[in-house]
C-alpha cells in the first residue's frame, strides 16, 4: 500500500519533525527510507526537499538536518539587523501613500539569507536522481497563487495526472528552488515568489485540504507529522485579557498552518468510520478504500518554550516582538515561534520530536508492519 509522508508548515517549529523522522528511521532500523510520496508544506517544504536529496541515505540525512537546524540563527533566514528590519518596515509604509506603477513592497522582513542557505543546503540534482531511481515516487510541494487564490500542489516523479477541485489543483513540473521559497513565504512577513508569471505564497495559506495531494498522488497511509500541541491549550482561559496584535496574528497563522490539517485528518476519520458503519464494497460493488492514519504532534506546547527564548533574538526582533505584544506565553509567544529561528529553541524542538517519536515506537512499527 501507498504510503506518504506529510509534513506540515509553522516556521521554525518544523524543527520538531525532524526529530521524529530520527526516530522513525531508527525504530525501523532500515537503511530504505519508507516512505513512497513526500509532501511538504511551508517550512515543512525545505524538510521534504532535504529529505528525498538524501532518500537514498535517509538516516545519515536526517542526522545532518539535525546538525543544521540546531545551528541556525535568526540571521540565516532573514535581515535581522536595524537597518533592515527599519529600512523593508518603512518602504512598506510609505508604499501606501505612492501613487506610482512601480512595485509596492509586501512584506516585513527580507528573506534573502534563507534564499541563500537554500541554495547550500538543497542538491535538485540529488532530489531528481533518488526521483528518478525510485527511492521516492513523487516529492510534492504546496504554495498558493495570489493571482488566483488557489492553492496549487506542484509535483515531480512518477507520471501521475494532473487534478482540479474547488480552490485547489494539482501540476507536474520540475521542482526548484522557486518552488521551495514560494511555499515558505509567510504572507506580510515574506516576499511573495515568482513562478511561470504568476506570484506564489505560502503553502498553508488557503490550503483547505492539505491531505488532498497526497491522495491524489496514490498514497492510502498517511504519516502526518504536525506542529501543534493543541491538545494541551483546551482549558479556558482564567480571565479575559485583552489580546495584543501579537496574539491575534498567532490565532491567524495557527488557522492557517495547523487547524486545517487537523480538520482535515478528523474529517478523513469520520469517513472511515462510515465505511465501516455503511460496509461500503459488499453487495458486487467494488471495494473501498480506506485511508489509514499515524500522526505524530508535540508532546509538550511550543509557546512554553518559545517564551525562554525570545530575549535571545537579535535586538531588532526583540523590538518588535515586544511592539507586537509578542512577550510571555499563549498565542503571543506562539506567534513568536514561526520566527524563532535559534539553534537552541530548533534544537529542543528537534529533540521532542525524537522523544515523541521513541514514545510511539509500537504504533509505528504497527503502521509500517
Amino acid at each position: 500500500m501507498t504510503t506518504a509522508l506529510i509534513l506540515s508548515g509553522g516556521g521554525a517549529r518544523a524543527a520538531y519533525q525532524v526529530g521524529v523522522l530520527r526516530a522513525v528511521l531508527e525504530i525501523l532500523d532500515t537503511n530504505r527510507q519508507p516512505f513512497d510520496i513526500v509532501c511538504g508544506t511551508s517550512a515543512g517544504a525545505i524538510n521534504a526537499a532535504y529529505y528525498v536529496a538524501y532518500a537514498h541515505r535517509p538516516r545519515f540525512g536526517m542526522v545532518r538536518l539535525h546538525h543544521v537546524w540546531r545551528n541556525l540563527s535568526a540571521a540565516d533566514i532573514y535581515d535581522t539587523s536595524w537597518r533592515g528590519v527599519v529600512r523593508t518596515t518603512a518602504r512598506l509604509g510609505a508604499g501606501a501613500f505612492r501613487n506610482t506603477e512601480r512595485v509596492k513592497p509586501t512584506s516585513i522582513l527580507n528573506n534573502k539569507p534563507l534564499e541563500r542557505l537554500l541554495t547550500r543546503w538543497l542538491d535538485f540534482t540529488a532530489i531528481r536522481a533518488n526521483l528518478q531511481n525510485g527511492f521516492v515516487r513523487n516529492l510534492c510541494i504546496n504554495a498558493v497563487n495570489y493571482s488566483t487564490g488557489e492553492s496549487v500542489a506542484f509535483y515531480e516523479g512518477a507520471t501521475v495526472e494532473p487534478w482540479q477541485r474547488l480552490h485547489r489543483h494539482g501540476e507536474p513540473t520540475t521542482l526548484s528552488l522557486d518552488h521551495v521559497m514560494a511555499s515558505t513565504a509567510i504572507p506580510i512577513l515574506f516576499p511573495p515568489r515568482a513562478i511561470n508569471g504568476h506570484y506564489f505564497g505560502d503553502g498553508a495559506l488557503r490550503q483547505l485540504n492539505p491531505l488532498s495531494p497526497a491522495l491524489h498522488l496514490g498514497a492510502r497511509r498517511l504519516f502526518v507529522i504536525g506542529v501543534s500541541s493543541n491538545k494541551h491549550n483546551r482549558g479556558k482561559p482564567s480571565r479575559a485579557i485583552k489580546p495584543t496584535l501579537a496574539q491575534i496574528v498567532g490565532h491567524l497563522l495557527n488557522r492557517e498552518f495547523i487547524d486545517n490539517l487537523e480538520a482535515d485528518i478528523e474529517q478523513a476519520e469520520v469517513i472511515n468510520e462510515l465505511m465501516d458503519d455503511c460496509a461500503f464494497g459488499q453487495g458486487g460493488n467494488p471495494p473501498a478504500q480506506k485511508v489509514e492514519f499515524l500522526v505524530i504532534t508535540p508532546s509538550t506546547p511550543f509557546d512554553e518554550m518559545a517564551a525562554r527564548y525570545i530575549d535571545r533574538q537579535p535586538g531588532s526582533m526583540r523590538f518588535l516582538f515586544r511592539l507586537l505584544g509578542a512577550r510571555g506565553q499563549g498565542a503571543g509567544a506562539s506567534f513568536a515561534s514561526f520566527l524563532l529561528f535559534d539553534g537552541g529553541f530548533c534544537q529542543e524542538l528537534s529533540n521532542t520530536g525524537y522523544r515523541d517519536g521513541r514514545d510511539n515506537a509500537d504504533a509505528i512499527r504497527k503502521f509500517f508492519a
